[in-house]
């Protein structure tokens, strides 16, 4: 009984080895988006690739086969008039991390910003300044 309790023990420990580190620092990441293809998804993604870059934990790679990482950027944006978008875009956005093989690594939260004085009017900012701040406290929890 001992032996198959500490046979246990060290296979969940193993496992549990294996699983961190997966978004650890310095890996490369190749981002892609899920979109349509306007120019409000494309901000939406230059904003993404320039907070990782401020961040300067993770480095974006212009080629998939040379990252350790796959970012996909769900990015969806509606521009209209509305009781709270005063007529401007705003964006709705979810990000899944997965690695080499198609393995999801990580996902956030769906997020979502509506122009206004307090982002400044720049809804790709706030959305992805929200989706940021998860993946660092997720980064934090990994090591």
């Amino acid at each position: 009984m001992k032996e198959l309790f500490l046979l246990l023990a060290v296979l969940m420990a193993g496992f549990c080895m294996a699983q961190t580190g997966r978004l650890q620092q310095g890996k490369k990441v190749f981002i892609t988006t899920t979109a349509g293809g306007g120019t409000h998804e494309a901000a939406v993604k230059t904003e993404l690739v320039k907070q990782l870059k401020e961040w300067g934990y993770w480095e974006a790679v212009p080629r998939r086969n040379t990252a350790d990482l796959i970012v996909h950027l769900e990015v969806q944006t509606h521009r209209g008039v509305t009781a709270w978008s005063w007529g401007g875009v705003t964006t709705r956005a979810t990000l899944l991390v997965e690695d080499r093989a198609g393995e999801p690594v990580w996902q956030s939260k769906q997020y979502k910003a509506n122009p206004n004085g307090t982002n400044s009017f720049n809804t790709a900012r706030a959305t992805i300044g929200k989706i940021m701040k998860e993946l660092k406290a997720a980064t934090a929890k990994d090591r």
